[in-house]
C-alpha cells in the first residue's frame, strides 16, 4: 500500500509519476505488482517482521529485465525482432489505460501497428524469397502474403514444424488476421467503441503473436 497508495492518501508510484489514481488505474497497479511478483521479477526477502509478504525487492531476473526492456517472454521475442516493437506494445496499452482523448482510437491504431511491423520486419519479403520451400502465391502482388511470413516467423522462433503446432499455427493465422481487421476497423471508427472491446482486440492479438512466437517453454 506504500507503493500503490489509497483512495485517501497517495502512495510512492503516484508521487513519483506526479499524478493521482481514480480507483481503476489503482487497480490496474496493483495487478502490475502481483503480476511482477508471479513472473518472479520481484520478491519478498521476508526480513519484515510485521509484514515480511509485502516487502519486495527486485531479483536478478527483474534487474534484467529492466535492464533489455523486455518484461516478458514476448518482449523478449520483439526486441530480437525490432526494439521498437516493444514500444508500440507498450504505447497500446498506455493509450488504453490514459484516459485522454482520442486515447482508445490511438491503441487501436497501436495494436494493428504491432501486428504489421512483426509480420513485415520480422519476415521480409526479400529473406522469404529467399527460402529453399518459398512459393510464390499469385493472390499477391508481389507474391509473399501474410500466411508465408506467420510460417517462417513460426519455423524461426517455435523451432518445429510437427503436426499439431502447425495446426495450431494455422488457427492462429486466422485469429491473427481477424483481430488485424478488428483493430483496423475500430481504429477508423467514428463513434469509438467500448474500451473493452479495444482490450479484448489487443490482447487477443497478444495470444495470436504468442502461438506463433513462443515455444512451449517460454510461455508463461
Amino acid at each position: 500500500m506504500n507503493l500503490i497508495g489509497r483512495s485517501y492518501q497517495r502512495g510512492s508510484l503516484e508521487y513519483s509519476l506526479n499524478t493521482t489514481f481514480d480507483p481503476d488505474t489503482r487497480d490496474l497497479a496493483d495487478q502490475a505488482f502481483e503480476t511482477l511478483k508471479a513472473r518472479s521479477l520481484i520478491r519478498p526477502p521476508y526480513g519484515d517482521l510485521v509484514n515480511p509478504e509485502l516487502w519486495v525487492e527486485i531479483t536478478s531476473s527483474g534487474r534484467e529485465a529492466l535492464e533489455r526492456g523486455a518484461i516478458d517472454p514476448l518482449d523478449s521475442v520483439l526486441l530480437e525482432i525490432s526494439p521498437h516493437l516493444v514500444e508500440v506494445r507498450a504505447g497500446a496499452w498506455e493509450a488504453v489505460s490514459s484516459g485522454r482523448s482520442d486515447s482508445l482510437r490511438q491503441a487501436a491504431h497501436s495494436g494493428r501497428e504491432l501486428i504489421d511491423q512483426v509480420l513485415k520486419e520480422g519476415a521480409p519479403d526479400d529473406l522469404l524469397k529467399e527460402q529453399p520451400d518459398f512459393v510464390p502465391d499469385s493472390s499477391s502482388s508481389t507474391g509473399v502474403t501474410r500466411k508465408h511470413r506467420l510460417k517462417y516467423l513460426m519455423k524461426k522462433y517455435k523451432g518445429t514444424e510437427s503436426k499439431s503446432s502447425l495446426r495450431i499455427a494455422e488457427e492462429a493465422y486466422d485469429l491473427l488476421i481477424a483481430v488485424d481487421d478488428r483493430l483496423k476497423g475500430l481504429s477508423h471508427s467514428r463513434n469509438m467503441s467500448p474500451k473493452q472491446d479495444i482490450v479484448d482486440a489487443l490482447q487477443t492479438a497478444e495470444v495470436a503473436l504468442r502461438a506463433i512466437l513462443l515455444s512451449e517453454e517460454s510461455v508463461v
